[in-house]
């Protein structure tokens, strides 16, 4: 978990660099323990399991420094199935952060299996995650995350500005689509890793870059290149929504592609919503001026993206 999230969550306080965050979290076991055990808790058939809060330790991430913390239950009896979890880590209640997910990988008696906890997902029972469910989770994280992603919008939606009709739409979409894929399944698996701190100021740049060559003239012939590369980019800014481990075993790719899968499909819903708007649009003769106004804006808004994410 972020460091910093769970300290404020759970009222540890604050204590900097690296030696001191491993020390406060040992000041703060019973503190951080009772937080944890009454937040993530495992039953038996309906019979809680005594949690403790065995270890813990500083991880550091690439962008982010997290705590880890290792809880172990004592469960009644002989237990061989029935399992269920509940996780309420910072809830809406701790006023915290405004949302929260976690993607989990379990093994709990002859079960196994993947489950996503988020603000409408609590718990759990071992064994019974369908497959379907779990896809379907999936694919609406992928949606959900482009969707609410602007400045992936805004590309876009420039892409869509310079486009001078559907067979267009049709190679550029699908130049983005392979480009960013690659670097999702790759960023994902951690066989590519590269800074969010160099990643998203190119991503505002592809922005502003998009834009300018519109207003100056128009896509050129060598577009879908240029969306390829900037793809490869907006790839890896999805892949930072994830972060897989080996353990996830054959269950790794179906999560992969079913997250790939919502992000296509929330690209297919702008482009569709879109586009035909722009077509009508064209049609009058005021069209020009718009065109070059809502690209102006767009453009704008790429390169204060850009600097403010290049100084921070």
């Amino acid at each position: 978990m972020e460091y910093d999230v769970l300290a404020a969550a759970a009222g540890l306080g604050t204590w900097k660099g690296g030696q001191g965050r491993e020390l406060l979290l040992q000041q703060k076991h019973d503190q951080l323990e009772s937080y944890l055990t009454e937040r993530v808790t495992v039953s038996v058939d309906g019979v809680g399991c005594s949690g403790e809060l065995a270890n813990t330790g500083v991880v550091e991430g690439q962008e982010q420094v997290y705590a880890r913390s290792v809880l172990i239950y004592a469960c009644p009896g002989s237990p061989s199935g029935g399992f269920t979890v509940r996780y309420n880590v910072f809830a809406a209640g701790d006023a915290v952060v405004d949302n929260h997910t976690n993607i989990v990988d379990y093994a709990l008696g002859a079960a196994t299996g993947t489950y996503v906890f988020d603000t409408g997902h609590h718990e759990f029972e071992a064994g019974k995650t369908g497959v379907l469910d779990l896809v379907a989770r999936f694919i609406v994280m992928g949606a959900e995350h482009i969707l609410s992603g602007i400045d992936h919008v805004l590309f876009i939606a420039l892409l869509l500005l310079g486009a001078r009709g559907w067979r267009s739409v049709l190679t550029l979409a699908t130049s983005f689509t392979v480009a960013h894929s690659v670097t999702l399944i790759m960023g994902a698996l951690g066989w590519v890793e590269v800074p969010d701190k160099i990643v998203e100021p190119l991503i505002a740049l592809s922005i502003a870059y998009v834009a300018v060559e519109n207003i100056l003239g128009g896509a050129s012939r060598h577009r879908p290149l240029v969306v390829f590369g900037f793809g490869l980019l907006h790839g890896l800014g999805f892949a930072s929504t994830l972060s897989f481990t080996d353990q996830l075993g054959g269950r790794l790719l179906g999560s992969l592609v079913s997250f790939n899968v919502g992000v296509e499909l929330g690209q297919l819903l702008i482009i569709g919503l879109l586009f035909p708007l722009l077509l009508l649009i064209r049609r009058f003769a005021w069209s020009s001026y718009a065109h070059v106004g809502a690209t102006a804006v767009a453009g704008i808004f790429g390169f204060v993206w850009f600097f403010e994410r290049f100084l921070t």
